[in-house]
C-alpha cells in the first residue's frame, strides 16, 4: 500500500495519479480536505518569466490545464471554478518602471498581452481607479477555486478506489524491514510499501523522519474575502498590481490579498494587517473598504531553502518519498508535477521536465 500524507493540492493531485495507474493509495489528512494553504490560496495559474527548467514546467502545466479542469468536473461532478477570463495588470504612477520591465520580458519571451489606455482598462472594469497610470490584459491567466479543486480530485481518488482518511494526523514512524510503520493520533499503526510526505509545514510534527527530508520553513499568506455584490460592475477579471491581487470568485466574491509574510505562522492575524490589505487595494478599487468583509483567511505556504521545488525520496530509508516547497504554484504546477511523480513512486523513472527537481 502507498500512503499519501496530506490532503492539499499536492498530496491529492499525486494520489489521484497513482491511482489512475492501478496502484492502491490512501491519503491521510490530520485535518480536513484542504484546511490548509490549498483552502485559502488565491490559485491563479500564471506561469513566471524565464528560461528556467522551473520556468518550462510551469508553461507545460498552463498547456494542461484547461483539460485538467474538464477533466476532473466529468469524472467528480464538481465544479473546479476554472476560470478564463483573463488578468488585468494595472500599475499606478510610482510603479511604471517594474510594470514596463515586466511587458518588456514578456515581449521577449512572446507572450501574449495588450497594452491599454486607462480608460480602456476602465472600460473593462468600471469600478478601477481613474488614477492608474497604465494597464495590460494578459488573456492567457487562468484561476482556479482551490478548495473546490481539492475536493474534485478527493473524489476521483475514491471513485478510482483511493481512500481518503480526515482526522487522521501521522504522529511518527519507523522504518524497519524495508517498509515503513506509520503511528496516528487516533492509535492506529499502519504497515505501509511507500510513504510520500506532501505535508507542507506539517512535516514537522512527524518524529522519525530520516534526517535527508527537508526541512520546510514558513510563510504566511492573508486574504480578505468580500462581497462585490453591491458594486455596478462587480470584478470579472483578475486584477494584478504592484501591492498585491484581487481574484473574483462565484457567489460575487472577491478576494483581495495577499501578504507575503516569511516566519509568521499564527493563523489569526491582526487588524493591522487586514488594514495593510485595504491599503493596497483601495488606491485600484477606491470602493473597496465599501463592500463586505466575509472573511479574513490565512494559510502556510511551506518554502525549502531557497524556495525551490523539493521533489525526490530518502537516501536514508528509500520507502519514503517527499514533495514539498511549492509555495504559492502548487495548483499552477499540479498537472505536471502529480503526472510525473507518480511515475517516479510506482517506478523510479524522473521525469522529463521533473528531472531537475527530483533528487533520488
Amino acid at each position: 500500500m502507498i500512503v499519501v500524507v496530506g490532503a492539499g493540492i499536492a498530496g491529492l493531485s499525486l494520489a489521484y495519479e497513482i491511482c489512475r495507474r492501478s496502484a492502491t493509495v490512501t491519503v491521510l489528512e490530520s485535518d480536513t480536505i484542504a484546511s490548509g494553504a490549498s483552502g485559502v490560496a488565491t490559485s491563479y495559474l500564471e506561469p513566471r518569466l524565464g528560461n528556467t527548467a522551473m520556468r518550462a514546467i510551469e508553461r507545460e502545466a498552463m498547456l494542461r490545464w484547461p483539460n485538467y479542469a474538464e477533466h476532473l468536473e466529468n469524472i467528480s461532478g464538481l465544479s473546479v471554478g476554472f476560470r478564463r477570463e483573463g488578468q488585468l495588470e494595472i500599475a499606478l504612477q510610482d510603479d511604471l518602471k517594474k510594470f514596463h520591465k515586466d511587458l518588456k520580458a514578456r515581449a521577449e519571451q512572446n507572450e501574449p498581452f495588450e497594452l491599454l489606455t486607462p480608460q480602456s482598462a476602465q472600460k473593462l472594469e468600471p469600478e478601477i481607479s481613474g488614477n492608474i497610470a497604465s494597464a495590460a490584459f494578459l488573456p492567457n491567466v487562468r484561476w482556479v477555486t482551490g478548495k473546490k479543486i481539492c475536493q474534485a480530485l478527493a473524489m476521483a481518488v475514491e471513485n478510482a478506489g483511493g481512500q481518503i482518511k480526515q482526522g487522521v494526523a501521522v504522529t511518527a514512524l519507523e522504518q524497519t524491514g524495508g517498509r515503513v510503520v506509520l503511528s496516528t493520533n487516533d492509535g492506529s499503526i499502519i504497515d505501509v510499501e511507500k510513504l510520500v510526505l506532501c505535508t507542507g509545514m506539517g512535516a514537522a510534527t512527524i518524529s522519525g523522519l530520516p534526517a535527508d527530508i527537508p526541512q520546510s520553513r514558513a510563510v504566511r499568506g492573508v486574504n480578505l474575502i468580500v462581497d462585490q455584490s453591491p458594486l455596478t460592475s462587480p470584478l470579472t477579471h483578475l486584477i494584478k498590481h504592484h501591492r498585491g491581487n484581487l481574484c473574483p470568485r462565484e457567489n460575487s466574491q472577491l478576494i483581495v490579498g495577499t501578504t507575503y509574510e516569511a516566519g509568521e505562522t499564527s493563523l489569526d492575524p491582526g487588524p493591522e494587517i487586514v488594514e495593510f490589505l485595504y491599503q493596497n487595494a483601495a488606491p485600484i478599487v477606491p470602493k473597496i473598504r465599501d463592500l463586505p468583509l466575509l472573511k479574513v483567511t490565512a494559510g502556510l505556504r511551506s518554502k525549502v531553502g531557497d524556495g525551490n521545488l523539493r521533489l525526490g525520496r530518502s537516501a536514508i530509508a528509500p520507502q519514503i518519498y517527499y514533495s514539498l516547497s511549492h509555495g504559492g504554484a502548487g495548483f499552477l504546477r499540479a498537472p505536471v508535477i502529480a503526472d510525473e511523480l507518480a511515475e517516479f513512486v510506482l517506478d523510479g523513472k524522473l521525469g522529463t521536465l521533473t528531472r531537475h527537481h527530483t533528487h533520488n
